[in-house]
């Protein structure tokens, strides 16, 4: 493992570039203590467990850099240990426009696109005219940092968070955000009754054994109903399924499902029209053709 000067992030012994920072992993760089970018990476705060990205986050198939050879995780464009394009070998070119951020309309169709530099790119309301109608947006929300390891979303702190459209099952955490339509809901886990130190227990409604339990929230601070789980696999849809939302139109009749396996809670879509979007904690390494939902706005990533 090889800790990067800049950021003190572990990257394989074989990387020259920091797949966290893009930093220098050379001998050279670090002797002289790295250079670090404009950009500061956060220490993840406690009660974020954070896997090393490479390592959470990279695709199970691999490729040859043709440029110098090393092989990447297939969904890199560009080589962790020369910083060459994966697919022509030529040689990326620092502060070029790299990536677009393509804004989908309700109807499915493009409505404008924001371009994305190499380093760091700061979205919010105040980032440009795609942004500033919407005023669920953060004056600076989320940000998108571009390298040759690929493209880190961070979320900036923002009120109101910054959701990935899930692709796959993803497991669930105790107070994790998603949404499906219009729903915003949050996951809980309900631990076991417990007594006092004291012996004495505490009063509660009779719990049969719930495992968990879905809130939607309204507002800041505010909960709606909310929806004790006991049955191993609950469906959420508009007209089928255990939890109905069916004044939502933008909700399927069977959206998505959350699920207890081996003791851990997941969350699956159920092939819905709009998708389902798992909020992020943190940062998160993310492949090209990721949408990601931000206020009340679509946004579709390439690079």
């Amino acid at each position: 493992m090889r800790v990067c000067p800049s950021c003190g992030k572990g990257n394989p012994p074989v990387y020259k570039f920091c797949a966290g920072c893009g930093g220098d992993l050379t001998d050279d760089a670090a002797a002289a203590g790295g250079t670090r970018p404009a950009f500061a990476t956060p220490t993840p705060s406690s009660d974020d467990d954070l896997t090393p990205l490479v390592e959470a986050l990279a695709s199970p198939t691999e490729r040859n850099c043709p440029a110098c050879g090393s092989s990447a995780p297939s969904t890199y464009h560009f080589c962790p240990t020369c910083g060459a394009d994966m697919v022509t070998g030529a040689p990326r070119a620092a502060g070029a426009t790299n990536g677009t951020m393509t804004l989908i309309r309700p109807d499915g169709t493009d409505g404008g696109v924001h371009a994305l530099v190499e380093g760091e790119n700061q979205i919010g309301r105040s980032a440009g005219p795609l942004f500033e109608a919407d005023g669920y947006l953060s004056p600076v929300h989320a940000e998108l940092v571009l390298n040759a390891a690929g493209l880190v979303l961070r979320d900036a702190n923002s009120l109101n968070g910054v959701f990935l459209k899930i692709r796959h099952e993803e497991e669930l955490y105790d107070g994790d955000v998603f949404r499906i339509g219009q729903e915003l809901l949050r996951f809980d886990v309900v631990p076991p009754p417990q007594p006092l130190e004291d012996g004495t227990d505490v009063l509660g409604s009779p719990n049969p054994g719930y495992w968990g339990r879905l809130a939607i929230i309204v507002g800041r601070d505010q909960e709606g109903s909310a929806f004790p789980l006991l049955a191993e696999r609950i469906q959420l849809g508009r007209e089928r399924g255990d939890i109905l939302f069916p004044e939502d139109g933008y909700v399927s009749g069977a959206h998505a499902e959350v699920y207890l396996r081996d003791g851990r809670a997941w969350l699956n879509d159920l092939g819905s029209s709009n998708g389902t979007f798992l909020r992020i904690r943190g940062e998160q390494l993310i492949p090209p053709g990721t949408h990601i939902l931000m206020g009340q706005q679509l946004f579709r990533i390439d690079f």
